[in-house]
């Protein structure tokens, strides 16, 4: 069983990425889009690094309120 937190999008997320502006951070957007309830942090922080955002992309996306860490 995988007890890594596995992070899902929130309502705010889906509605900023629903928007679909285009003055909008795309990195931010990609990394956002491959939230998927079903990788765990370990999975999307490799995914974030590989497209050069800092260590901490996912936390700043949680103190955003963009995504919530479920286990």
């Amino acid at each position: 069983m995988d007890s890594l937190p596995t992070p899902t999008r929130t309502l705010k997320a889906r509605q900023w990425l629903d928007a679909g502006e285009t003055s909008g951070d795309h990195v931010k957007r990609a990394l956002l889009s491959s939230i998927d309830g079903h990788r765990n942090v370990i999975q999307l922080e490799s995914f974030a690094r590989a497209m050069g955002l800092s260590p901490d992309a996912l936390e700043r996306l949680r103190t955003e309120g963009l995504i919530d860490l479920a286990r």
